[in-house]
């Protein structure tokens, strides 16, 4: 049945308004940093969700894994063909990886927690391998998201993890990190308090928003990524032997 133009016309806006900003840049970090043939690169997904990463990693040819603490995710996952194990599943894996990929997860852990979860992965990296970091920056819509505890920043990440810092006192770490490559995420601003950003979708205050929310993106764009705001980053860190002082 071909869909109604209307409808047709409001997804291509919707798809349009809901671009992913930082896939592109973590998908260019890892064949950036992966060493040699892509076959032989084992990366890690951890919190893997719908498989957004997963699915061009794999078409790409990179030997990936997914891990993530919803069995009902995976399972989707692995009816679409992707390779991607429950928490408890992963317990105990001892492959080691290239690659490790942590994309909007680390903003909701809380520090103490935070800490003890990065080390437990950064268990299963080999020396000399890459640990992507993809997080939001505080903004307007951060605590929009119901279980955002904190935003990171990598300064706070290197005070815990890396190999030339000494000053953090409460949080220490046996696995250590070199920050390798940055990049800094502008997005178009996104109205905030409307009421058709929480409207169903297909409802007049919902196309209202949604027809602004594509306006503002070609402003940011006409405007050469100008009239925008800094919300994000997206770091690449090498696992290092500690200096020993």
């Amino acid at each position: 049945m071909t869909e109604p133009f209307k409808d047709r016309v409001y997804n291509q806006l919707l798809a349009f308004a809901q671009y992913s900003y930082d896939l592109p840049k973590i998908l260019e970090f890892v064949d950036r940093y992966s060493p040699g043939d892509k076959k032989s690169c084992k990366v890690l997904d951890v919190g893997c969700g719908y498989g957004k990463k997963l699915k061009p990693l794999q078409e790409e040819g990179y030997d990936v894994l997914g891990v993530d603490i919803n069995p009902q995710l995976i399972a989707t996952n692995r009816a679409k063909g992707l390779n991607c194990l429950t928490v408890a599943e992963f317990e105990g894996y001892g492959e080691q990886f290239d690659i490790l990929l942590m994309s909007h997860i680390i903003e909701h852990f809380p520090p103490g927690e935070l800490k003890e979860f990065i080390d437990s992965y950064l268990e299963h990296l080999k020396m000399g391998g890459y640990l992507i970091i993809a997080t939001p920056l505080l903004s307007d819509l951060f605590y929009e998201d119901f279980d955002h505890i904190k935003p990171y920043y990598p300064q706070g990440i290197l005070m815990v993890f890396g190999d030339r810092y000494d000053d953090q006192v409460q949080y220490t770490s046996h696995n250590k990190l070199r920050l390798l490559d940055l990049w800094i995420r502008r997005r178009p601003y996104i109205p905030q308090f409307h009421p058709g950003r929480y409207m169903s979708r297909g409802t007049w205050q919902n196309k209202v928003f949604l027809v602004w929310v594509v306006a503002l993106i070609l402003l940011y764009r006409l405007s050469f990524r100008f009239i925008g705001q800094t919300d994000g980053w997206v770091g690449v860190f090498q696992k290092v032997k500690p200096i020993h002082k």
